[in-house]
């Protein structure tokens, strides 16, 4: 009997979900993995989106960036063990951009 762990992986296929499920789940793992990490900044740091191979990160603050940015190296190692199904080349850490209400 096939088990949930081969069966899901063909029907998202079959769909054509299974790039999109796969990118959800690198994100939230990275975003769940961040939060741990860097607990006094959970509130700074959002992962954006993986799209070819490239996750990007987006901090609020340059503090929460340069941390992000120290812990990429140990992020890309967790992520290739934990969702093997997903490539990630690259973890770019960006930082948001500052829009005032007075701007417009």
């Amino acid at each position: 009997m096939d088990s949930l762990k081969s069966i899901l992986p063909k029907v998202l296929r079959k769909r054509g979900l299974h790039t999109q499920a796969t990118a959800s789940m690198v994100t939230y793992r990275a975003e769940e993995w961040l939060k741990k990490s860097l607990p006094r900044h959970q509130e700074a740091i959002r992962v954006l989106e993986l799209s070819d191979a490239v996750l990007t990160i987006e901090c609020a603050n340059g503090i929460a960036l340069q941390e992000s940015r120290f812990l990429t190296p140990a992020l890309v190692a967790y992520l290739s063990q934990e969702c093997k199904d997903a490539l990630v080349r690259e973890i770019r850490v960006i930082r948001t951009s500052r829009r005032t209400s007075q701007s417009r």
